[in-house]
C-alpha cells in the first residue's frame, strides 16, 4: 500500500508540474486556453486537498465507531 501511495503522489506531482508549465506555456503564446489553464492550475490541487482532508475525518469517524461498538462492554 505504501507503494502505491508514494506512485500515486509522483504521478499527482508531474501533473501538477505540468499544468504549471502548460499555464506558462498559455501565457507567454497568448493562447486562448490561458484562463482555463489557469483555473484548473489553481482549483485542482484546492479540490485534492479538500477531499483528503474530508476523506481524514471521515475515516477517523468511521473508526471511532468501530472502537466503541466492538461489543467487549459488558454493559450493566
Amino acid at each position: 500500500m505504501n507503494k502505491l501511495k508514494r506512485i500515486a503522489a509522483l504521478v499527482l506531482v508531474v501533473v501538477l508540474a505540468g499544468l504549471v508549465f502548460l499555464t506558462l506555456y498559455c501565457a507567454v503564446t497568448g493562447s486562448r486556453f490561458f484562463m482555463a489553464s489557469l483555473v484548473v492550475t489553481l482549483v485542482l490541487p484546492v479540490l485534492l486537498y479538500a477531499y483528503m482532508l474530508i476523506y481524514r475525518l471521515l475515516k477517523k469517524n468511521g473508526e471511532d465507531e468501530k472502537v466503541s461498538g466492538d461489543g467487549d462492554d459488558p454493559g450493566i
